[in-house]
């Protein structure tokens, strides 16, 4: 609903770098996450281009988080990859839709985008891994177990 597929896209590739604790390469990620691997190679050079993620060439290269986990808030990926107008823009798609002339859903959303907007600012991309890898295991540690 909010989330683009990229920025849906965008999230699960840096939760993924968290939970790997080291570089990834895109096939792997792409293979993990399910995600074609040409749209994900597009979704990974947007966020390197953005400073979320760095990358490293050569046989052992691939991606890393630019910065801390803890430091990337949800807010800073969904405005950057979807745009600022994203929690701004009518829920109902009415261009024209403002407070003088308020769609069917104006004041409704007017009262949660900011309960939304205060959510995802208290949210990293740290406390997603953590929360995700309660109920799935590490995917460096999916690999290893799955070549024995």
């Amino acid at each position: 609903m909010l989330f683009s597929k990229k920025c849906e896209y965008s999230i699960r590739a840096l939760t993924h770098l968290v939970q790997a604790r080291q570089v990834c390469n895109a096939s792997e990620i792409s293979r993990d996450q399910k995600v074609p691997y040409p749209y994900m190679a597009k979704v990974l050079q947007v966020l390197q281009r953005k400073g979320f993620i760095k990358s490293t060439r050569g046989g052992k290269g691939g991606y890393a988080l630019a910065k801390p986990a803890h430091k990337i808030r949800l807010i800073d990926v969904l405005t950057t990859v979807d745009g600022d107008h994203v929690l701004s823009s009518c829920l109902y798609g009415f261009r024209g839709c403002s407070e003088d002339v308020p769609c069917p859903l104006h004041d409704g959303w007017k009262i949660l985008r900011g309960d939304v907007e205060t959510y995802l600012r208290s949210q990293t991309i740290a406390g997603l891994g953590k929360q995700n890898s309660k109920g799935a295991e590490n995917p460096r540690q999916r690999k290893k177990s799955a070549s024995r």
